[in-house]
């Protein structure tokens, strides 16, 4: 199996867990070509921009940057979903370091 289905299946099975948690697929940008894999909606919450990718999933400093510039302008969670076999992790993305991140549920509420 190629790389690039295997990242298709993990984005899909990220869509999947947040729509059965309320939330709604609004977007795939495929084969990476935007800042996020995924766009999703949820009427309480709002917009997040989802970023795929296996448990070791780290965004170097310029993607990083990119990615919470478009979940600045289009007001979004910027989350990454880090997924393998034996579930799905999720983090809210900053500016600090990856181990910093703050872990994040579909179902949170907003604080």
């Amino acid at each position: 199996m190629s790389t690039a289905t295997q990242g298709r299946q993990r984005e899909y099975r990220v869509r999947d867990h947040l729509i059965k948690h309320g939330w709604e697929f609004v977007m795939r940008a495929a084969a990476s070509k935007g800042a996020a894999d995924l766009l999703m909606g949820h009427e309480e919450w709002g917009a997040a921009l989802i970023q795929v990718g296996t448990p070791n999933k780290n965004l170097g400093p310029a993607d990083r940057t990119r990615f919470l510039r478009a979940a600045h302008i289009t007001c979004a969670l910027p989350i990454v979903a880090r997924a393998d076999r034996t579930g799905i992790r999720y983090a809210i993305v900053h500016d600090g370091i990856p181990s910093d991140w703050e872990p994040w549920t579909p179902n949170n509420e907003r604080r």
